[in-house]
């Protein structure tokens, strides 16, 4: 396999970054014993150091991640910065420092990436459609659409919890303000974007075109691109990364995820070969310029896939290229052998099947698994089916059973979790 390109300036940025956080933040002062010395090269030092994890700033904070011993209590009087809570289980949860400067850096410099964003200059206005938990406001009551307008430029659709609050009035609401408002952009979850498609497919609706549709917060389920290609006509792209990181990969012109490499380094750990493919693993990402939050290594937490080549057909040379985010780590499940089967690979399995729109994938136990699924009109031989190919994926030894629901709940978080294995295994273990 191909090694991926850097420029100089990647590599004093990754020695910049890493230098700070030993020097300057004080909960990296027990890495240093790890450190093989500044007369080792910048990877080999990046392969020494540890793995941040969540619970590790959850433990630390608030502080000790801050570089250069810069006073919280004057970046917030100031409104430098501002403590933010990620949503999520307990496990995933976690308090971070939010530089909203840093924040739009690093998204304009990812939304280069692509050619349907690379020309907008953010003066343009944006719909958001996300669980009111994850961006936006939160409100039990029906919030007028001026009440939902961050800025004159941002437009929040949504300001519920979980999508299951909405009602008919909801929908059209949506659709009428996409009319009014006339985003250049419409972002948000994906299974939420499905959803507003599904009404409309159902009503025999038509909506407003964006010049681009782009996926966040979630696993974009090839089954939601399906719905909303019936429904929007418009480039589409997953645009990836999370609280603590800021923007990681866009999803380019040609479906390949490019590293944002002007904003964070990105070290990829392949899974062992007992559970997948080693073109198959987790990211470890390090920011790039945020003076308020030093990041070395930090565990993401998902899975994802190489691409074959570092060469793209959109030209682009820099930085890690991934053919797929692969879905969550913790979401992964099992075959009855114990080889790991990624929230994508069930999903490339699924997303065959026409009229079906939801999933969801419990594992009950090593052998049994429990799948529950939403389509667009009853039909039994899909069933049938469905339990063949899984069977072909998970173990002809499977007890598979299929439930056809008029609904699937969200997790806590109002995200949806597509897959989930009640077996205990130790994330942390299945890496090379």
């Amino acid at each position: 396999m191909h090694k991926p390109f850097f420029s100089d300036k990647y590599y004093k940025d990754s020695l910049d970054a890493l230098t700070i956080a030993l020097e300057t933040a004080p909960a990296y002062r027990t890495w240093r014993q790890f450190d093989p010395g500044k007369d080792a090269s910048i990877d080999d030092r990046y392969a020494a150091m540890p793995v941040l994890t969540k619970k590790d700033i959850r433990e630390h904070f608030p502080g000790v991640v801050v570089p250069h011993g810069r006073s919280l209590t004057e970046g917030i009087e100031n409104g430098e910065i501002e403590f933010v809570e990620t949503s999520g289980t307990t496990a995933e949860k976690i308090t971070n420092v939010w530089n909203q400067m840093w924040w739009n850096a690093s998204e304009a410099a990812s939304w280069k990436l692509n050619s349907h964003t690379a020309h907008l200059d953010h003066s343009f206005r944006e719909a958001q459609l996300a669980s009111a938990l994850s961006v936006g406001f939160h409100s039990n009551d029906d919030l007028p659409m001026h009440a939902r307008i961050l800025n004159g430029r941002f437009l929040f659709l949504n300001e519920k919890m979980s999508a299951h609050e909405w009602t008919k009035a909801h929908y059209e609401r949506m659709i009428r303000e996409l009319d009014e408002f006339k985003p250049a952009v419409l972002e948000g979850n994906p299974s939420l974007l499905a959803r507003l498609a599904w009404w409309a497919i159902d009503n025999n609706k038509s909506v407003y075109q964006p010049q681009v549709i782009l996926f966040t917060y979630e696993f974009p389920s090839a089954l939601h691109l399906q719905s909303l290609k019936q429904i929007f006509h418009v480039p589409m792209a997953s645009s990836y990364g999370s609280t603590e990181t800021g923007y990681v990969f866009m999803q380019c012109e040609h479906g390949i995820f490019h590293q944002n490499a002007d904003f964070c380094r990105v070290d990829f750990e392949p899974l062992k070969d007992m559970y997948g493919r080693q073109d198959t693993g987790r990211i470890l990402v390090t920011t790039f310029h945020n003076p308020w939050t030093s990041l070395i290594r930090f565990d993401v937490g998902d899975l994802v896939r190489l691409n074959d080549s570092y060469a793209c057909s959109c030209g682009r040379k820099e930085g890690l290229m991934l053919r797929s985010i692969e879905g969550r780590t913790a979401n992964a499940t099992f075959t009855t052998s114990g080889r790991l089967i990624t929230t994508k690979q069930l999903d490339d399995v699924l997303s065959k099947f026409n009229g079906l729109r939801e999933y969801h994938l419990d594992q009950a136990s090593q052998k049994e698994y429990n799948l529950k699924i939403i389509m667009q009109h009853k039909n039994d031989v899909i069933v049938k089916e469905i339990i063949r190919e899984m069977h072909f994926l998970y173990g002809k030894d499977a007890a598979i059973k299929v439930e056809a629901v008029e609904d699937i709940m969200p997790a806590s978080s109002g995200k949806y979790r597509r897959t989930w294995a009640h077996l205990k295994f130790d994330t942390k273990d299945l890496f090379s």
